[in-house]
C-alpha cells in the first residue's frame, strides 16, 4: 500500500469522524432554532422584540453554516477539491459575517469593529466575484469554438 492510498483511507476515516459530528451538531442547531421559533410562537407580542428576532436569525443560520460545513467535507471526501471546495469556504466566511452582523448592537459597538467586518465582507465579495469569473472563463474555455471541427 503506498503512502498515497494510506492518506486516503486517513483522510476519508478522520472526514467520517467530522461528518458524524457535523450531524449531531445540525441537529442541535436545529433543534434550538425550532425551540425558539416556538416560544416566539406562543408569545406573539415578544416575538416583535428584536432581541427574540436576532435569537432566531442567530439560530437559523448557525444551523446553516453547520450545514455549508458539512457540505464542505461532504466535498473534500468525494475529491471535489479546489474552485468548488473555495466557494463553499467562501458561503461560509459570508454567512459567519452576516450571522455576526444580526447579533450585534451597532448604537454600543466600536466603530472600529465595524469597520473591520466592512472590510472582511469587502474582501469576502471580491473573492466570491473573482472565483465566479474564474469559473466562468474557465467554462468558456472548455467549449468548443463555433464552426471548429469534431
Amino acid at each position: 500500500m503506498q503512502l498515497d492510498d494510506l492518506y486516503r483511507h486517513f483522510e476519508r476515516g478522520v472526514a467520517f469522524v467530522l461528518m458524524a459530528g457535523m450531524v449531531v451538531v445540525i441537529a442541535l442547531a436545529v433543534w434550538s432554532f425550532l425551540r425558539a421559533t416556538g416560544t416566539a410562537a406562543a408569545d406573539p407580542a415578544a416575538a416583535l422584540d428584536y432581541p427574540v428576532f436576532q435569537t432566531l436569525f442567530d439560530r437559523l443560520l448557525a444551523a446553516i453554516i453547520a450545514l455549508e460545513l458539512a457540505h464542505s467535507v461532504q466535498l473534500m471526501v468525494a475529491g471535489r477539491r479546489g474552485l468548488v471546495q473555495l466557494r463553499a469556504v467562501l458561503a461560509i466566511g459570508v454567512l459567519a459575517v452576516v450571522r455576526k452582523l444580526i447579533l450585534i448592537d451597532i448604537g454600543s459597538v466600536d466603530p472600529l469593529l465595524l469597520v473591520g467586518l466592512s472590510a472582511v465582507i469587502v474582501a469576502l465579495a471580491a473573492a466570491l466575484a473573482a472565483l465566479s469569473w474564474v469559473q466562468r472563463r474557465a467554462e468558456v474555455e472548455r467549449l468548443p469554438s463555433p464552426g471548429a471541427e469534431e
